[in-house]
């Protein structure tokens, strides 16, 4: 393997290994995370965070919160916490979660072009799969095994 090909596959799977798993259930909130120690970063920081990386979630310029451009999809669910930017935490808290927050979100600081990538998967809670289901509270895959038997019960004995 050319030292080309090395470094391109090791960036790969360092970039791979920085994405950020977070699960959450609809309706709920959810912290996404994004931090960084660099004493650069002690003074105003920018930082952008960003769905599928090109949809404005929350900005953070000189210092300050900057909702100027921020996607409809999320005003007025999204904070952060102004207090903790002077010790590297850019986390921000996403409420009430819809299905169709799920997927990626990146955080960039591009003072130390540092970036964190956060995958979202949203999945609905208990009650609104049940709903779903017809109030069964039984997954479709335990009905389709409970019929197969017992079309296998009848076949059986006709």
């Amino acid at each position: 393997m050319g030292p080309c090909l090395f470094l391109v596959c090791l960036v790969l799977i360092t970039h791979e290994a920085s994405l950020q798993e977070i699960k959450a259930v609809v309706g709920d909130s959810v912290i996404l995370p994004c931090s960084n120690s660099d004493e650069a970063l002690k003074t105003t920081a920018t930082v952008y965070w960003r769905y599928k990386d090109s949809k404005t979630v929350y900005d953070i310029i000189r210092g300050e919160a900057q909702f100027d451009e921020q996607e409809p999809a999320f005003k007025g669910r999204v904070e952060s916490f102004p207090d903790e930017w002077r010790n590297g935490n850019f986390f921000i808290r996403l409420r009430d979660v819809r299905k169709s927050d799920s997927g990626p979100y990146t955080c960039f600081i591009p003072l130390i072009s540092h970036q964190t990538r956060v995958y979202l998967t949203v999945t609905e809670n208990d009650k609104q799969r049940d709903a779903e289901n017809g109030g069964s509270g039984v997954p479709p895959s335990s009905l389709l095994l409970v019929f197969a038997f017992l079309l296998g019960c009848s076949l059986l004995y006709a």
